[in-house]
């Protein structure tokens, strides 16, 4: 089945090798890619908006971005990589969210992929964290965070760290995204339940753990329980003892998302900037 993936640009280096890192990990899956400008819109995308801007002063803004988004399908057509890959370019005047919003509606996107620079990476509830406006406010899409100059290379090795509380049901649907990646990087994914209390799983967490194993039986996977801790310095952890390549999150509002990374425990978190994450969302 073909996948739709969208990925904004504002044509810098860290969204093109976004954009390199996606085609390599889809590498199998016939895909459209769909690479998305948007302008007049204040802050991330917006306000980096050309390449050259002296020489293109009194071209208008659309022209810019029309220009900047025919300049990544020129640099595309020299790679002629893959033939089950296309790509469709999108110039959208308006606000960042709402244009990635609307074409994750209008064109059924399967998956958003941002490119990030440096500490733009991290995931935080501070408000001026552009990577976490659109993680937070996008929806009924999952979105994968790949920092600047992180490779993603099939490897039996590789693990991808999921915290989870076993306390809601999770759809099949939701977890798609992360079974994905597993499958085209080889890797295991580690279920990190953070039992700060030390009690035992209710019946109600116990029977959600078994359905989770269930999704996951076509991967490699494990469980594991970390005790004495708060979520967000277990994970953090977790993922430095194990020296893990990637954390999947799921986001459910008022879940463990907006809990592990709540403002005033901001500075509990720790996670290295270079460490790609992927944000699965709630399906209605």
């Amino acid at each position: 089945m073909e996948k739709k993936i969208l990925i904004p640009t504002n044509f810098s280096k860290h969204v093109w090798h976004a954009l390199i890192v996606a085609m390599q990990l889809y590498h199998k899956h016939p895909c459209t890619f769909y690479l998305l400008n948007v302008y007049s819109s204040p802050g991330f995308l917006g306000e980096s908006l050309p390449l050259n801007r002296n020489e293109e002063s009194q071209d208008s803004a659309r022209e810019i971005s029309e220009k900047g988004l025919d300049r990544i399908m020129k640099g595309l057509s020299f790679r002629q990589e893959n033939a089950r890959h296309s790509f469709e370019t999108i110039s959208y005047q308006g606000n960042l969210i709402e244009g990635i919003q609307e074409q994750i509606e209008k064109l059924g996107i399967d998956l958003v992929i941002l490119g990030a620079a440096g500490e733009s990476s991290r995931i935080s509830a501070s408000y001026d964290s552009k990577i976490s406006s659109i993680t937070e406010e996008v929806e009924q899409c999952p979105v994968f965070i790949i920092p600047e100059e992180k490779d993603l290379n099939a490897s039996s090795g590789t693990e991808i760290v999921f915290p989870s509380n076993f306390r809601i049901p999770f759809k099949q649907k939701e977890l798609e995204a992360l079974l994905e990646l597993a499958n085209n990087l080889k890797a295991s994914v580690r279920v990190l339940y953070i039992n700060s209390e030390d009690k035992p799983l209710t019946s109600e967490q116990e029977e959600n753990k078994a359905d989770l194993a269930r999704l996951l039986e076509d991967i490699n996977f494990s469980f594991h329980t970390l005790t004495q801790t708060s979520p967000t310095v277990g994970v953090h952890l977790f993922l430095q003892s194990r020296e893990s390549e990637i954390l999947a999150l799921y986001q459910r509002k008022q879940g463990f998302f907006s809990r592990l990374f709540h403002k005033t425990r901001l500075d509990d978190i720790d996670f290295d900037p270079k460490l790609p994450v992927l944000v699965l969302k709630e399906f209605q």
